[in-house]
């Protein structure tokens, strides 16, 4: 499909040399943007995203490319972003799949091209599978039929094929039937606020819906609040994408920053802070049975109702399902009733003509910090009123405002009492109580205690600055590797850190760990120190001392349900030993199992 030119005035002309310019110069900048598996705590990969010079009025993507589209050039421009794209995602060894925004132009253009095609990725050595070709619809498809078959070329060759920005653009739903994507990203304005409009959560609920019988994996863009985060986590989707995660950026993280871990983990994971005694954490905490009404109730008996109990702020308002259809608020339903004619009129009618539509609903596993965040948002007339809890749609009990602020404080002074504050990860007290929940489980499990070798003449020569940026990158490695599901993370302090595992593959995740701080420590040393493979300081008595660069190692203890630990006190000093081992011997990040434990935990298979 040839694309069409629009006629160039005076602007269009400055604008046409701006963009042959950076056409012919590739000044333009190509930022990446994780898109991370909620549920694993992980980056699934990458979406490259374009900008022009900071200095041109081209700088806006949104400019650049209609800018070329207008003058004719861009099919030209995307080839160009995608070898660039592809060359730097390649250069910053990042992982996971790279999300490549092509529009119906370019992919038209690929048509025929296969061989060419295939022959100009092999030379960028990225196999096509980690390439994710995600169709926009800024410009309308004017050939459904000749870009399903282009696409399917490109399928064939093992690129993979997501459909952009749902709920936008040019018949999208029906896109969606035509090409059968592998992934769906859901346009940003349904995701914007969600925690508070159950229509948006009931679209997002059927794009689920329709993703699970097409085998398609649903993607949310545009996530900037924890509370929507909640949301979404809640309602099954499983990759997230926005500012509260992360920000584009030229040479972004290959993993992901220990607060925004430590965020998903705790989402995720019944045994972070949730599990400390006395703490409310969850919706279904704060939920009480209380009165209720179905629609069959009339307006006279509901105004009874509320004149007759001055306590009575609010009245959720259920089917026959027992589902909530909306909430009567005292001050609304008797200021209505007070209207001239309105209860002549409405007086045997059913009460949900009183009743707001879109009450204030948690399920019973909303986070505490999700739901402090939708209720800081609500107009302060509401705030009495309350909010309703569910459980699978049904409902669960009410809540008072008063006891979720009340909560939210708790937990903050739990949070600054048993965190620690450089890492957010569980600190002594989640961490011993951690461990005897897990003794009195009585399942196996194995526990690490990691700490950075040659850590102090580091932070003494680098500065604590750098060394606290050393202690979260250990936090974020640990927590990237563990298992959200089985496996807990907790900071002791200082360098030293400890790892609780569950999973069946624990001795493939410590070498993990082992493998990703080599690699990624490297980043925080001068080149001169990384060639010599360490640094000189001067000891105690004014000598130099050459030390290497940091490690980490670990002592390890395998635990079974007879293993004769009474408490995490003992778990504890049964550590001392392999981590006197393991710190015993140099080399590369290490661990040191305790094989004087009497057996192995049955359902773990056995380490080197």
């Amino acid at each position: 499909m040839p694309e069409l030119v629009t006629p160039l005035t005076p602007r269009h002309d400055l604008l046409a040399l701006q963009l042959s310019n950076l056409i012919s110069q590739q000044s333009f900048e190509v930022h990446f943007q994780p898109l991370v598996d909620v549920n694993r705590a992980g980056i699934l990969g990458y979406e490259a995203l374009t900008r022009g010079p900071a200095d041109s009025p081209l700088h806006s993507p949104l400019v650049l490319f209609e800018a070329a589209a207008r003058l004719g050039r861009l099919v030209e421009l995307e080839r160009l972003v995608v070898r660039k794209a592809l060359r730097r995602f390649r250069e910053l060894a990042l992982p996971g799949q790279v999300f490549l925004n092509l529009t119906a132009d370019t992919l038209l253009a690929a048509e025929g091209r296969v061989e060419q095609i295939a022959h100009e990725f092999a030379e960028l050595d990225m196999p096509p599978s980690r390439i994710v070709i995600e169709l926009t619809e800024t410009r309308p498809i004017l050939e459904p039929e000749r870009l399903s078959a282009s696409l399917e070329g490109l399928r064939a060759l093992g690129f993979v094929v997501a459909l952009d920005d749902l709920g936008e653009g040019f018949a999208s739903l029906k896109r969606w039937m035509d090409i059968r994507p592998d992934f769906v990203k859901i346009d940003r304005h349904f995701i914007d606020g969600i925690s508070q409009e159950p229509l948006k959560q009931q679209f997002v609920r059927s794009i689920l819906e329709m993703a699970a019988s097409s085998g398609c994996t649903v993607i949310a863009e545009g996530l900037e609040q924890t509370g929507g985060l909640g949301v979404l986590r809640e309602l099954g989707v499983p990759v997230c994408q926005g500012y509260l995660l992360a920000r584009p950026a030229s040479s972004p993280r290959a993993t992901l920053r220990a607060e925004v871990a430590t965020l998903l983990r705790g989402g995720n994971n019944p045994r972070s802070f949730g599990s400390l005694p006395g703490a409310i954490t969850q919706a279904a905490q704060l939920a009480q049975r209380g009165h209720t009404v179905s629609g069959r109730i009339d307006c006279q008996s509901v105004v009874e109702m509320f004149t007759g109990d001055e306590q009575l702020y609010a009245l959720p308002v259920l089917d026959a399902d027992n589902r909530p259809i909306g909430i009567l608020r005292s001050l609304q339903v008797l200021k209505r009733s007070a209207e001239r004619y309105f209860m002549d009129i409405h007086r045997r009618h059913s009460c949900t003509v009183l009743m707001d539509p879109q009450p204030l609903l948690f399920d019973v596993s909303t986070s505490l910090r999700s739901m402090s965040e939708t209720i800081a948002n609500l107009d302060d007339r509401l705030m009495v009123d309350g909010f309703i809890v569910t459980k699978g749609g049904q409902y669960f009990g009410s809540g008072r405002t008063s006891d979720l602020l009340k909560a939210v404080s708790d937990l903050q002074v739990h949070s600054a009492r048993y965190a620690n504050p450089l890492t957010l990860l569980p600190g002594n007290v989640p961490i011993d109580h951690h461990l005897d929940g897990r003794l009195a489980e009585g399942q196996p499990f194995v526990v690490a205690l990691w700490d950075i070798d040659n850590f102090k003449p580091f932070n003494d020569s680098y500065g604590y600055r750098s060394g606290d940026e050393v202690i979260k990158f250990t936090a974020a490695l640990l927590s990237q590797v563990a298992d959200a599901e089985q496996d807990f993370v907790g900071h002791i302090g200082g360098d030293d850190f400890l790892m609780v595992l569950g999973s069946a593959d624990w001795e493939q995740r410590l070498h993990q760990v082992c493998q990703g701080f080599d690699a990624g420590v490297r980043r925080f040393f001068s080149d001169e120190h990384l060639q010599r493979g360490g640094y000189t300081t001067l000891n105690r008595q004014n000598q130099p001392s050459f030390h290497p660069l940091p490690t980490l190692s670990a002592g390890v203890v395998a635990v079974r349900s007879s293993s004769g630990f009474e408490s995490a006190q003992a778990l504890s000093a049964a550590l001392i030993e392999p981590k006197r081992v393991v710190k015993s011997r140099s080399g590369p990040s290490r661990f040191f199992l305790e094989r004087r434990t009497p057996e192995l935990p049955s359902l773990l298979p056995a380490a080197a």
